[in-house]
C-alpha cells in the first residue's frame, strides 16, 4: 500500500509538471512560431546573394525582442504574463522547449524507514534520518547508507536491531533479533529499500506506459534512489 501511494504521490507530481508545461511553455512557443514565419516572409523577399541563415536568425531575433514586454498569457482574475515573464520561468524549471520534459524523482526512504521501525520515537533514530536526509544533498550514497553512516556517529553502544525488530514483520522476514549486529540489520535494510525502490519504478513505469505517452524514457539510478521520467 505504501508503494502505491508513492506512486500516486509521482503521478500527481507529473500532472503538475505538465500542468506547468502548457503554461510556461505553449504560449512562448506560439510567439516563437510566429517570429519564424514572418522571417521566413521577409527572407523571400531579401536581395539576391542575402546570407538567408544569419538573415533570419536576426529577424527572429528582433522579433521575440519586440514581444518581449507583450502580454500573451492571461488567467482571467488571476495574473497575466508578458512573453518574458514565462520565458524566465520556463528557463527556471529546466523546461525544454523542443527536447520536451524531464522530471527527476526521489523515493523517500525515510519514511519507509520509519515505517520499517513501527514508528519509533526513539531521539537518536530520528536525527539520524535527519541527519542522512541532510547529507543527500552533498552525497552520491543511497540514503540509507547515509542513514547507518549517521546513526554510528551518535548512537554510542545502542544496537540498530532494538529500533527494527519491535516490529514483528521485521523478525520474521529477517531472521533478525535483538542481537542481531548493526551491520546484519543494514543488510535487511538495504535488501528491502532495493526491493521498494524497484517495484515503485516498476509501477511508475507500468503507469505512465498506460498513459500513452509516446517513447518516455523512464530509468533508475539505484546508487541514490532517484527515478528519471523523460517524454
Amino acid at each position: 500500500m505504501q508503494v502505491k501511494g508513492i506512486v500516486k504521490l509521482f503521478l500527481v507530481l507529473l500532472v503538475v509538471v505538465v500542468l506547468l508545461q502548457y503554461l510556461y511553455i505553449l504560449p512562448t512557443r506560439k510567439v516563437e512560431k510566429n517570429a519564424e514565419k514572418y522571417a521566413e516572409k521577409l527572407a523571400a523577399k531579401a536581395p539576391e546573394g542575402t546570407d538567408v541563415y544569419e538573415f533570419k536568425k536576426e529577424v527572429v531575433s528582433k522579433y521575440l525582442d519586440s514581444m518581449s514586454s507583450e502580454v500573451i498569457f492571461r488567467i482571467p482574475l488571476f495574473a497575466k504574463y508578458t512573453y518574458d515573464d514565462l520565458k524566465k520561468s520556463q528557463l527556471a524549471l529546466g523546461l525544454d522547449l523542443k527536447g520536451g520534459m524531464s522530471v527527476i524523482l526521489q523515493v523517500n526512504l525515510k519514511d519507509f524507514l520509519l515505517t520499517l521501525s513501527g514508528n519509533s520515537q526513539d531521539a537518536t533514530f530520528h536525527k539520524a534520518l535527519d541527519n542522512a536526509e541532510k547529507a543527500m544533498a552533498n552525497s552520491q550514497d543511497d540514503y540509507i547508507t547515509l542513514f547507518y553512516q549517521e546513526w554510528k556517529k551518535i548512537a554510542g553502544d545502542k544496537k540498530l536491531a532494538k529500533i527494527f525488530v519491535r516490529n514483528q514483520a521485521v523478525r520474521d522476514a529477517g531472521n533478525l533479533n535483538y542481537n542481531s549486529t548493526d551491520d546484519e540489520v543494514l543488510a535487511f535494510l538495504k535488501k528491502k529499500g532495493d526491493e521498494t525502490i524497484k517495484l515503485t519504478f516498476n509501477m511508475l513505469k507500468q503507469r505512465i506506459d498506460k498513459l500513452g505517452v509516446v517513447q518516455p524514457n523512464v530509468s533508475l539510478d539505484e546508487n541514490r534512489n532517484l527515478i528519471l521520467v523523460e517524454l
